[in-house]
């Protein structure tokens, strides 16, 4: 444990599992104080050594629920120093296939969820003494068509909208920046690609040749929310292992 976050406290959203759960036990590695809000408890509890995430049960997408959640965590912490809005995700489905309904539930749980818990929790960040961050995961799907995944990726493009636009708002108290993920390897990625086979062949898609793990997300919120990126803001950094090759090279082969 290096202790470059001691003394700091981190919300992770949706930290149960996955990128969330390897976001949390990267700030735990580095001695930060973790919440980690989920509508379900992890199985098993989250740390590294003898450092221990936390468990808040909220719905982000309720706003009385977080205003609950942030209340239990003040009352064992004196600030908020990191906020990352993880939480996220939908099936692929053709748009005329959703109803509008399913559409709309999209948007609140990848936008409008993240757009209110940000709000919340700066009203209590733009009070403290010290410059805090939020970083926002956002997706691939932001800047480029996805079949499928109309609904995500719009709310994922508006994210990075809205993240660059309230890193203006909340300057100089709050850092504000967003982190566009590409393919990443997760406990549930068999059931999302069918098997290893088919793993490895959207591997064998990306310029690095290799799908990218939890903890390089991890790594890329460390970096953001650190004195290292103290000049960094608006940003829509990309994790994604170099991108994907244009479709026609595929064509000339």
């Amino acid at each position: 444990m290096n202790n470059l976050f001691k003394n700091k406290t981190v919300i992770v959203t949706g930290g149960s599992k996955g990128i969330g759960k390897g976001i949390a036990e990267a700030y735990l590695s580095e001695g930060a104080t973790v919440f980690i809000l989920s509508r379900n408890a992890p199985p098993r509890k989250i740390r590294k050594k003898n450092n221990v995430a936390a468990f808040v049960t909220c719905d982000i997408r309720d706003q009385n629920s977080i205003e609950t959640a942030i209340t239990n965590i003040l009352k064992e912490t004196k600030q908020i120093d990191i906020l990352i809005n993880n939480a996220g995700g939908s099936p692929l489905l053709n748009a005329v296939k959703g109803s509008l309904n399913f559409h709309k539930s999209v948007f609140d749980f990848n936008l409008t969820a993240q757009f209110q818990m940000s709000v919340l929790i700066a009203k209590k960040m733009l009070k403290q003494k010290t410059v805090s961050s939020i970083i926002n995961i956002s997706s691939v799907t932001a800047n480029r068509p996805t079949p499928g995944s109309a609904a995500y990726g719009a709310a994922k493009g508006g994210l990075v909208n809205l993240t660059k636009t309230l890193a203006i708002e909340w300057a100089p108290k709050i850092r504000v920046n967003s982190i566009i993920t590409g393919y990443i390897e997760t406990e549930n990625s068999l059931l999302h690609y069918g098997n290893k086979s088919q793993m490895k062949k959207v591997a064998n898609t990306i310029p690095l040749r290799r799908m990218g793990k939890p903890e390089d997300i991890a790594n890329a919120c460390l970096f953001l929310s650190s004195e290292k990126a103290s000049w960094v803001s608006g940003a829509a950094l990309d994790v994604h292992g170099g991108g994907e090759n244009p479709s026609y090279l595929s064509a000339l082969e």
